[in-house]
């Protein structure tokens, strides 16, 4: 008589199934490779939170390592060693910062200490022009100019009292300073020298099979992220120059003073012109007591920002990461601020290629481990 075969329960059927499915997944390379750069990016967020205290000067450093080592590249291609054109690079940037301490920082400090002497008189017209007309009406409320005038006067020394530090504290806050401020350049020196030897370590962190790709995009990456970072030195610089010159031109006093904070506040997105103006406007009142050169300072500053963010960014950013000006003047309309992110997420074509295919090969492996019907 022959023998049945044994029965299989419903339950128990599925459950095989349903393992060597999971079985299959796991004997997946890509699957694995997966699970390897999830496990590597929550430790990075981990190490991360854990030393966020200390993280500033490094994120400092490699911001300037980023900025840098393409100048580095290029001298090692011209056969000069790291070593000696990371010594070189740093000695000449330490002449120009002394040069310009040397020279820049003296009448920097007048300008900066007569136009803050000037404050109280500033002030003095401001409160003049409150008494005059102290209530204004903006949206259908009334607001007493004079008493709010009164109030910020009044509380002035709670906020100076509450927000200075004593003698002591000032001195370890500027050794602290310079200590850090060593620390970025210690950091970044040693980024910049060794960075065939980083490169490399990172490099055997990542699955064979997928070196050559994981290399090429971080080359690529890299390369758009120290292009975009020179792009936006070079717009802060050019607001603060162009700046300074027209508020010389006019005769607005304290040109160079107004010019750099132009410069420093053009790296703000959204609010950086707007803030980099109101000195100047408040001066140029202060000065004329006319609403004409008042005017004449808010066009140029007007033209200054138009100009410079819609005709010259976008082809300094468009350079800088390979994209036409024209997808860069749109990615500013339908952001509202810096194209970072557009331009960062729409490097270039082969770099979408290589990052579509490796998540088309992730997918893949995991439908075709969960469903054995499909064909890998």
């Amino acid at each position: 008589m022959p023998r049945r075969p044994p029965v299989v329960s419903p339950i128990r059927e599925v459950s095989m199934i349903q393992r060597s499915r999971v079985d299959e997944l796991w004997r997946s390379r890509d699957f694995r490779a997966l699970i390897f750069l999830g496990v590597l990016a929550t430790l990075t967020l981990i190490l991360a939170i854990a030393i966020r205290g200390i993280l500033g000067p490094f994120i400092v450093a490699g911001i300037l390592a980023l900025m840098l080592n393409p100048i580095v590249n290029a001298a090692e291609r011209r056969r000069v060693p790291r070593i000696v054109a990371v010594l070189v690079l740093y000695g000449v940037l330490g002449a120009a910062l002394a040069a310009g301490i040397l020279f820049l920082v003296p009448l920097i400090q007048q300008e900066f200490s007569s136009l803050v002497a000037q404050g109280p008189a500033i002030a003095s017209y401001f409160q003049d022009l409150a008494d005059k007309e102290h209530v204004v009406s903006v949206l259908g409320v009334p607001i007493d100019l004079r008493q709010a005038y009164n109030d910020s006067v009044h509380n002035l020394p709670a906020l100076l009292a509450g927000h200075l530090s004593s003698v002591v504290e000032n001195v370890f806050m500027l050794v602290n300073w310079l200590f850090q401020t060593v620390l970025v350049l210690l950091v970044a020196f040693f980024l910049v020298k060794d960075a065939h030897s980083i490169r490399r370590f990172f490099k055997s962190l990542v699955p064979r099979g997928y070196r050559t790709d994981v290399h090429e995009v971080a080359a690529e990456i890299y390369g758009m992220l120290g292009a975009y970072m020179r792009g936006e030195l070079a717009i802060c610089a050019l607001v603060g120059l162009v700046t300074g010159v027209a508020m010389w031109i006019v005769g607005v006093p304290y040109a160079l003073a107004l010019g750099i904070v132009a410069g420093v506040t053009a790296f703000i997105p959204f609010i950086g012109p707007f803030l980099g103006a109101l000195p100047a406007v408040a001066i140029a009142a202060f000065v004329s007591q006319s609403s004409g050169k008042v005017i004449l300072v808010l066009v140029i500053y007007f033209v200054i920002s138009n100009v410079i963010y819609n005709f010259i960014s976008p082809k300094v950013f468009g350079d800088a990461v390979h994209l036409s000006p024209m997808l860069i003047i749109i990615a500013f309309v339908v952001g509202g601020s810096s194209p970072t992110s557009t331009a960062i997420s729409r490097r270039s074509r082969p770099s979408s290629r290589r990052c579509r295919r490796s998540t088309e090969s992730w997918c893949l492996a995991i439908r075709s481990a969960m469903d054995p019907t499909r064909t890998r």
